[in-house]
């Protein structure tokens, strides 16, 4: 009896072990069938995941269809790209990892579905964004895109750059040379008026100067450049405004003075300022209805007062200058144009002053300076017959542009019309710079100073235009 009870007792262990393993069995089956990679739960998951991307690829469909690609600015699509992932993320349809995936490639992968939004791609901008017909600038920068400086202008919205023998701009991978800038170079707006990059290296250089009479220094008789009361300005190192009570004229100062400081330099117009052919009358000078240009052999401006009085800056030059961006449509914000200051003739007399002159020759020999006698290279009394008509820009002789009136790429600062500039010399005097073709290069040089009424209107007596960058 004792044996069969063992027996029977270790039959049943046996089944209890075999029962247990069987069900372990069954349990890994049913866990594999569940949980495996091809389990009931992994499927569902996956189908999931496809139903979710076969609704997000339907909803871009349909955006797609609905949003009229080829009618909207990459802008309105965008904003309607964001209207449909916004609507995705709400609904969890997408997760904000997947979102932002979207925003930076256009595209995403859900399940075995990859989804191509149709984001277009931003257009690769150039410095400037230059119009791909007429190159002019749509968006002020300098040439390579790099910061502003004496070296690499900005050139200003509405402009293009312009080269013009060894004054050449460069590209967008490089800026200008020093060499080039030296040159002088030049931009050109939508109606072919041109100017000059002026570098001013040193701002604590960019005061006023003596010029030079009868080849000796002149005294500074000067009162201001921008005030008739005779307070000369200098510019604070945080640039604040004046106060609004201030005339027209100072705050134009201080803005020129603050884009000098900021920008490295300013323009200068390449030509004397002339007269848009037609509409202008050398009897009566300037008129309402007369348009400035500043181009190569235009009629020159001449016969124009400075303005009606030193504390009226109406009715002449001034006028006419400040009025030359509006005329042209230039952004405000970008550029905006001047009567020439006394300070920037000086600043470019500094920028010539190495500039020799192979017509002059001291007593050693040696050549003078284009800036204290510019015989030769500018339409004086011993040559004026050849320009009798006093057009701008029309070349004395072939040669280096050291040999001619065509210094650093800017023509007639010498000769040809003095020119009228906003220095006040006393309280009824405004100054007038250069000389005019009854004169003697050799008493009147480039540098000379003259002072008249500022009312007063007298023939061979024009101006020039300057440009300063805005913000």
């Amino acid at each position: 009896m004792r044996k069969k009870e063992l027996k029977e007792k270790g039959i049943t262990l046996i089944a209890l072990v075999i029962t247990i393993i069987v069900l372990l069995i069954l349990a890994g089956v049913s866990i594999a069938t569940l949980l495996g990679e091809n389990g009931i739960l992994s499927q569902t998951e996956k189908a999931k995941v496809e139903t979710r991307g076969a609704t997000v690829e339907e909803e871009c469909n349909l955006w797609k269809i609905n949003k009229g690609m080829d009618s909207q600015t990459a802008q309105e699509t965008a904003q309607t790209l964001k209207g449909l992932l916004d609507s995705l993320e709400e609904r969890n349809l997408i997760t904000t990892e997947e979102r932002a995936t979207i925003e930076e490639t256009g595209k995403i992968t859900i399940g075995n579905r990859t989804i191509n939004f149709g984001k277009e791609e931003p257009p690769v901008e150039k410095p400037g964004n230059p119009d791909s017909e007429t190159g002019i600038f749509t968006t002020s920068s300098t040439i390579d895109g790099q910061k502003a400086s004496s070296t690499n202008p900005t050139i200003p919205e509405g402009f293009k750059p312009v080269d013009e023998g060894k004054a050449k701009w460069g590209s967008s991978e490089a800026g200008p040379t020093k060499e080039a800038v030296d040159e002088g170079l030049v931009i050109e707006d939508k109606d072919k008026n041109q100017f000059v990059w002026v570098p001013v290296d040193n701002f604590d250089e960019f005061k006023r100067e003596n010029g030079y009479l009868n080849g000796k220094l002149q005294s500074c008789n000067f009162v201001s450049d921008e005030l008739t009361s005779g307070k000369y300005y200098e510019p604070d190192g945080d640039g604040e405004k004046v106060d609004e009570g201030a005339s027209t004229t100072v705050k134009e100062a201080q803005d020129m003075y603050k884009s000098v400081k900021d920008n490295g330099g300013f323009y200068i117009g390449r030509y004397e300022a002339g007269a848009e052919d037609g509409n202008y009358e050398e009897s009566s000078g300037w008129s309402e209805t007369t348009k400035v240009v500043c181009k190569k052999g235009a009629t020159v401006y001449n016969n124009i007062k400075w303005g009606l009085s030193m504390d009226d800056e109406t009715g002449g030059a001034v006028e006419v200058a400040r009025g030359f961006a509006n005329q042209q449509g230039y952004n405000s914000k970008s550029v905006k144009s001047t009567l020439c200051y006394g300070v920037q003739w000086d600043a470019v007399m500094k920028w010539m002053k190495d500039v020799e002159n192979p017509n002059a020759t001291n007593e050693d020999g040696t050549y003078k300076k284009y800036i204290e006698d510019s015989t030769g290279m500018g339409w004086y009394k011993d040559n004026y017959t050849e320009n009798s008509e006093n057009k701008t820009g029309i070349d004395i002789g072939s040669g280096e542009n050291n040999k001619s009136n065509k210094v650093k790429n800017i023509y007639d600062m010498a000769g040809n019309i003095r020119e009228w500039t906003m220095e006040a010399y006393d309280t009824n005097g405004r100054v007038g710079r250069g000389s005019h073709c009854n004169s003697t290069a050799s008493s009147d040089p480039v540098s000379n100073r003259y002072n008249d009424n500022s009312g007063v209107v007298r023939p061979l007596i024009g101006f020039r235009l300057a440009l300063y960058l805005c913000k």
